[in-house]
C-alpha cells in the first residue's frame, strides 16, 4: 500500500483522481466478508474499478508537462477539470447498477448523481436490494459529501490542487498547508461518522443500518434503506441522533474545527451559526402550529415531527418521518423555503447556503439603518465568519446577489419544466427545490416509475446545486471557446 501511494504522488493530479475513483469501486467488496451471498455482484464493481485504474495510469503525464496541461483551458482550467471529473464519476458510478441488472442506464445515472451529490432522491426499491448495493449507495454519499478533490488530496497530495479544491466548493483553508486542511476535514468527518455509528448501535439499530445511516446523515445525503426512512425505526433516540448528525453535516467545516478545538466563544460569535438557529426555531414553530389543525393531536407531537423535517430540509439531508402528501400547502411552503436556503458554506450541504442568505439579510438591515443615520456617520457593515470579520463590500454583495438571482431563475425554470410533464405546481415546486438544493425529500414525484424526462431535469438540478452553478457555466463556456478558437485556426 505504501509503494502504491508513493507511486500516486508522482502522477498528475487528474490521474490521481481517476485512480481514486477506481479504488472507490472496490470498497463495497468489503461487504462480501459479512455477506458472502452477494459475491455474484462482484464483477459489477471490479470491472468499472479496473477500467478507471487503467484509464488513470494511461492518463498520467510527466512532471515537466504539468504546468502546460494545467494551462490548456486557460484561467478556467480548474472548472473544466472539476466538472469533467464529476461527469466521469457519474458514468463510472452508474456501472455497478447497470451491470448488476438493478437499473436501466438513465435510472442508474440518476441514482449515482443523487448519491455523489448527496441528494438522496431514489428510484430503487431499497427493501429488496442486496447489502453490497445498499452499502455502495451509502458510500457514494460519504465520498460525495467530502468531494473527489479533497479525497485525492488526503491520499495522494498534489501541487496543482488548490484551485481545484476551491472550485469543488471548499472555500475555507483550516491550515496553511492544503493537504493538512484536507486531513483535518477528513478527521472531523470520520470522527463524527464513528460517533453516529456507535450511537445508533447503542439504541438498537442493526450494525449495517447504523453504518449506512451515519454515512447518509453526516454527508447530508439522506439515502434510506427502508421504505419510510427513519420513521421505520419508531425510536425517539434514533431521531435525535439523526438530527444531531444532520446539523453537524450542514455546519461549515471551519466552524466544526473551532468546536473540536474548544473555541466556544468564537463559535457563538459567528453570525451564520446564530442565523441558522433562529431560522430553525421560527420555521419549526410555524410548522408545528400548522400541524395542530387536523393533523396532530398535541403540540409536543407536532413540534417533534416539524423539528425533524425542518432540520432535514435546512441541512439538505432528506431524511423524513412522515408522508408529505398529508401536509397542508402552507406547511409545505415552509419546507420548500428551508430547502432553498440550505446549509452552511464549506459543509456537505447544498442550497443557496444560509451564509449567503444571512449576508443578504444583514446588508438589507445595514441599508435601512443607513437611511436614518447622519450623512457623515461611519457604519461598519461586516459579519463574523470562522476566519474573522468579513466586510460586506459592494463586490462581495454583488457576487451573492448574482448567485441568488441565478439560483432562483434555475429553480423556477426547473419547476416549470416539471409542470410540463403534468406534475401539479405545488408538487413540482417541492420536488425541484429538493433536487437543486441536493436535499432528497420527496412528495412522491420521484419513484421507480418516474419518466426519464423528469429524472433528467432533476439530475441537471442536482449537479447544478452540488457544484454551485457558476462552475458548470464557466466550464461550458471554456469548452465552447476552445472549440471555437480551434475552428477558427483551421
Amino acid at each position: 500500500m505504501a509503494r502504491f501511494l508513493n507511486y500516486l504522488k508522482e502522477q498528475d493530479f487528474v490521474s490521481k483522481l481517476l485512480l481514486m475513483l477506481g479504488v472507490i469501486q472496490f470498497v463495497p467488496l468489503l461487504m462480501l466478508i459479512p455477506y458472502p451471498e452477494d459475491s455474484k455482484y462482484s464483477l459489477a464493481f471490479i470491472l468499472p474499478g479496473i477500467f478507471s485504474i487503467v484509464f488513470g495510469l494511461l492518463f498520467r503525464v510527466k512532471k515537466h508537462d504539468d504546468e502546460n496541461k494545467m494551462k490548456f483551458w486557460g484561467r478556467n482550467n480548474e472548472s473544466v477539470i472539476v466538472v469533467a471529473i464529476w461527469l466521469y464519476a457519474v458514468v463510472l458510478g452508474a456501472m455497478p447498477f447497470v451491470i448488476s441488472g438493478h437499473l436501466t442506464f438513465v435510472k442508474a445515472l440518476f441514482e449515482t448523481v443523487s448519491g455523489w451529490t448527496t441528494t438522496g432522491l431514489s428510484v430503487m426499491d431499497v427493501q429488496t436490494l442486496p447489502r453490497i448495493i445498499n452499502f455502495y449507495r451509502g458510500f457514494m454519499q460519504f465520498c460525495g459529501g467530502l468531494g473527489f478533490v479533497l479525497l485525492a488530496l488526503i491520499f495522494a497530495g498534489g501541487k496543482n490542487a488548490m484551485n481545484l479544491f476551491s472550485a469543488e466548493g471548499h472555500p475555507d483553508k483550516l491550515e496553511p498547508n492544503l493537504r493538512s486542511t484536507a486531513k483535518i476535514m477528513m478527521f472531523i468527518y470520520l470522527g463524527f461518522n464513528i460517533l453516529g455509528f456507535v450511537a445508533y448501535m447503542i439504541f438498537g439499530m442493526p450494525w449495517f443500518d447504523s453504518l449506512f445511516n451515519s454515512m447518509a446523515a453526516l454527508s447530508t445525503g439522506g439515502f434510506a434503506m427502508t421504505t419510510y426512512s427513519i420513521a421505520d425505526y419508531h425510536s425517539l433516540p434514533i431521531e435525535v441522533i439523526t438530527i444531531f448528525l444532520m446539523i453537524v453535516g450542514t455546519t461549515n467545516f471551519a466552524i466544526l474545527a473551532l468546536l473540536v478545538k474548544g473555541k466556544f466563544k468564537k463559535l457563538f460569535k459567528i453570525g451564520e451559526t446564530r442565523f441558522f438557529a433562529v431560522v430553525l426555531i421560527v420555521m419549526t414553530i410555524v410548522v408545528a402550529f400548522g400541524g395542530l389543525f387536523g393533523l396532530y393531536t398535541n403540540f409536543g407531537e407536532s413540534f417533534r415531527i416539524a423539528f425533524f423535517q425542518i432540520v432535514s430540509g435546512l441541512s439538505t439531508t432528506g431524511f423524513s418521518t412522515i408522508d408529505f402528501n398529508t401536509w397542508k400547502p402552507n406547511m409545505l411552503l415552509i419546507v420548500i423555503i428551508s430547502m432553498l436556503i440550505g446549509g452552511g458554506a464549506g459543509s456537505t450541504a447544498g442550497g443557496i447556503k444560509y451564509t449567503r442568505v444571512y449576508a443578504m439579510y444583514k446588508s438589507i438591515i445595514f441599508g435601512l439603518k443607513r437611511k436614518f443615520m447622519p450623512e457623515r456617520a461611519v457604519n461598519e457593515e461586516a459579519i463574523y465568519k470562522p476566519e474573522g470579520k468579513v466586510y460586506l463590500s459592494n463586490k462581495y454583495m454583488e457576487e451573492i446577489g448574482r448567485f441568488i438571482f441565478v439560483y432562483m431563475i434555475l429553480y423556477f425554470t426547473g419547476t416549470f419544466l416539471l409542470t410540463l410533464a403534468g406534475i401539479p405546481l405545488e408538487k413540482a415546486m417541492f420536488e425541484f427545490a429538493s433536487a437543486i438544493g441536493t436535499v432528497g425529500l420527496s412528495i412522491g414525484v420521484t419513484t421507480s416509475n418516474t419518466s426519464n424526462y423528469i429524472l433528467i431535469i432533476e439530475m441537471v438540478g442536482m449537479l447544478l446545486g452540488r457544484l454551485e452553478i457558476f462552475i458548470i457555466f464557466v466550464s461550458i463556456m471554456a469548452v465552447i471557446n476552445k472549440i471555437f478558437r480551434k475552428g477558427k485556426s483551421l
